[in-house]
């Protein structure tokens, strides 16, 4: 389903009788195929805003980019658990409301409540439940968290964030509230299968960042203009609500629970996705806070580019397919673990892909792109590109576990992977690079042994075979 009529009243759904699953399901193929686009574009314009920014800033100021980029991102992927968990509760409420014959739109006083439904009783007739306003509670957390970021701020500089003399702080505090409000924008249309707006959503964010990238480069600008940039992507869902009835009408669905309920499962979550930052946008400050004394300076600046090239093939399509992927789970509760199978496989293969690409163009690649300074050796890239297979996985197994609502494994899985990536990042010996690879292969790896674990008893627990 792309962009439903925006009078539709129910979902589109396996009840809906032959035509209208043929018409679903065709609208559905569209949109998946024009949100494959947009990943691509998306991942594409990442790799040249840090083209852009490499060759603006020089090896000296780099890092202080990678840190405010990393920092933004890192605490709005603590805000996208408020968009997993939406993703998860609007698609089992149309499953719910596919199942009784009842409406899936969220219940106000202008919406045709008791009106009744072809295969069941009015919507009235369910006991009332306090009901969960998506856009609000985006709003309600971006505030949340824009007020951390203003009071974190005296210490912005003995991390090493830069602060643009104050105007770095409220540029990221209001990018902030902007990014969560467009996480629940995301989790309503992912949730009603709208992925044709999701696509826009994805194509308009990063569409926004790289030219603002460029025009700062243009103008010469190497420090706010490159702060603008990281976060002025986080006004899209402004856009499409104000422009898209369909984005409207998903931001009305219901979702399967009470609102207490919903933000415990939203705060487990946000704790999860906290992990997924650090592991994924918030590494890179990792390896600058365990840097040794023996790591020569210019070794470090190039171990943090080429993390975040080697992984970005592989993890920037899967975080923005992430809502895609809890839905596909949800779709298959019946399988158990059985489901993982497929999603780890192509996470594999990509990586292994990946690996050997990077073995051999790697090197020749950053040095024509970024300079010498930033060069490292084919065989440290290939690692690095591997590497990134066990963050990847431990995603596909995190969502795997939240869409079959078992949000305390989903947790666990993630913090455990945190604390022993950490781990080995300061305790293992050896070079920067080598320490890194291995940190990135084995905590993760330690994470998806949790997960799938966790799964199988679970669904032994309930009788699915495994």
């Amino acid at each position: 389903m792309t962009t439903p009529d925006p009078a539709e009243q129910a979902p589109m759904t396996e009840r809906s009788g032959a035509v209208g699953t043929g018409d679903a399901a065709g609208g559905a193929a569209g949109g998946m195929r024009a949100l494959t686009l947009a990943t691509l574009f998306a991942a594409a314009s990442g790799y040249l805003v840090m083209l852009i920014a490499g060759r603006a800033l020089g090896p000296a100021d780099y890092p202080l980019f990678a840190t405010y980029w990393g920092a933004f991102f890192a605490l709005g992927g603590v805000a996208n658990g408020l968009m997993q968990e939406a993703t998860r509760a609007v698609r089992s409420a149309r499953q719910l409301a596919a199942a009784t014959g009842t409406s899936a739109k969220s219940k106000s006083g202008d919406d045709d409540n008791d009106a009744p439904s072809a295969s069941g009783p009015p919507a009235s007739s369910s006991p009332p439940v306090p009901r969960v306003r998506l856009l609000p509670s985006g709003f309600m957390l971006g505030l949340a968290l824009a007020a951390a970021v203003v009071v974190s701020a005296p210490a912005w500089g003995p991390v090493g964030l830069p602060t643009f003399s104050g105007a770095g702080v409220a540029i990221m505090a209001f990018g902030i509230l902007g990014f969560s409000l467009q996480a629940a924008t995301a989790g309503a249309l992912s949730g009603t299968e709208r992925w044709g707006m999701y696509a826009i959503l994805l194509t308009v964010d990063a569409a926004l960042r790289l030219a603002v990238a460029g025009i700062a480069w243009w103008l010469g600008d190497a420090g706010l203009g490159f702060a603008i940039a990281t976060v002025v992507g986080a006004i899209t869902w402004a856009l499409l609500v104000v422009l898209s009835p369909a984005t409207r009408a998903a931001l009305r669905s219901a979702v399967d629970v009470d609102r207490g309920r919903f933000w415990r499962n939203t705060g487990t979550a946000m704790l999860a996705s906290a992990g997924t930052s650090a592991l994924v946008t918030g590494f890179p400050l990792f390896v600058t806070a365990t840097a040794r004394p023996d790591d020569p300076a210019p070794l470090v600046g190039a171990v943090i580019l080429a993390i975040t090239l080697t992984r970005a093939p592989l993890l920037v399509p899967l975080t923005s397919f992430q809502s895609a992927i809890i839905v596909y789970f949800v779709q298959h509760r019946a399988q158990g673990p059985r489901a993982l199978a497929m999603p780890l496989g192509a996470v594999t293969a990509v990586g292994i892909v990946g690996a050997g690409a990077a073995w051999l163009l790697g090197p020749w690649l950053i040095r024509v792109l970024f300079g010498a300074e930033f060069e490292l050796s084919g065989p440290v890239l290939a690692a690095l590109t591997a590497a990134s297979v066990g963050t990847a996985a431990l995603m596909v197994t995190g969502n795997a576990a939240l869409a079959f609502d078992r949000h305390l494994l989903y947790n666990v899985g993630w913090w455990i992977a945190v604390l022993a990536a950490a781990a080995l990042l300061v305790s293992v010996h050896g070079s920067l690079d080598v320490r890194a690879a291995i940190a990135l292969v084995a905590g993760p790896g330690v994470g998806v042994l949790v997960h799938v674990v966790g799964l199988v008893v679970v669904a032994k627990h309930k009788g699915v075979r495994t």
